[in-house]
């Protein structure tokens, strides 16, 4: 059921799950909207018993002020901490550096709480109804490929050229042709972005790689034997590269070229 619907969040209560699931809106946040949502946001949690809650910052644009971050942690995580919530998790908002400053709030105040984040709600909410620590499988599709791939190599007035076919059951064309369009399509991103990629450095390459794993600039920094300042700045660099305006950019990035 929906507890608390403002123009600037929605929070909706699984009294079944115990869960608590807020969903911020695409709407421009001020600092006192922020933080008073944030209570309203502790405030439900405590008073409903919740012991798992899904923040969902998809359309999460604020980038939270330094300052903030130990506010955050004594009068909004500590409680729920106290309160007995559990599970802790978030889907990634889709600003970068909105979304960056989150994981650095909890970072920086030392949280009681390792959050875990997920590119999509279905996603987080699949860790939280698995059981504990069961391992979520990913479940295959019930089609299959021929064995039989033909390659054809030609050559015309402007070069070489390879043709491939393949056969595969009628049934499967669909699923094919959808992975075949997302192949065409990280290539031609690829074609398009190599430049920028090919900006960033060996170092920055692997903080790309860390980030889109959802590590913390603590947990970083300690992997690469950094400070945690220079995580940040190579951060800044990456997106600035990159031109990476949603973190989204960041998962194509590291995807289409190989850093994961």
């Amino acid at each position: 059921m929906i507890v608390h619907n403002t123009q600037n969040i929605n929070i909706n209560y699984i009294k079944e799950q115990d869960m608590l699931i807020t969903t911020w809106k695409d709407a421009a946040l001020t600092l006192d909207d922020f933080t008073l949502e944030l209570q309203h946001c502790r405030d439900f949690c405590v008073n409903l018993n919740a012991k798992r809650t899904v923040l969902n910052q998809e359309n999460f644009k604020f980038v939270i002020p330094h300052k903030l971050y130990p506010w955050i942690e004594e009068e909004i995580n500590l409680p729920g901490y106290k309160n007995g919530v559990e599970d802790f998790v978030f889907v990634v908002a889709g600003n970068a550096m909105a979304q960056f400053a989150v994981m650095d709030s909890f970072d920086e105040a030392e949280s009681v709480y390792t959050p875990h984040f997920f590119l999509h709600q279905n996603e987080a909410l699949e860790y939280l109804e698995a059981p504990k620590k069961e391992k979520i499988q990913l479940i295959d599709p019930t089609v299959f490929l021929e064995d039989d791939i033909l390659l054809e190599v030609t050559k015309d007035e402007v070069g070489n050229k390879a043709i491939i076919q393949m056969e595969v059951p009628l049934d499967a064309l669909p699923y094919n042709l959808n992975m075949l369009k997302k192949h065409m399509d990280g290539m031609r991103f690829l074609k398009n972005n190599w430049k920028k990629f090919a900006s960033l450095t060996k170092r920055e390459k692997l903080v790309l790689k860390h980030l889109v794993k959802g590590r913390m600039t603590k947990e970083i920094a300690a992997k690469l034997f950094i400070s945690e300042t220079t995580v940040k700045t190579h951060r800044q660099n990456i997106i600035r590269k990159l031109n990476a305006k949603h973190i989204i950019d960041l998962y194509k990035y590291a995807t289409v070229f190989g850093v994961v």
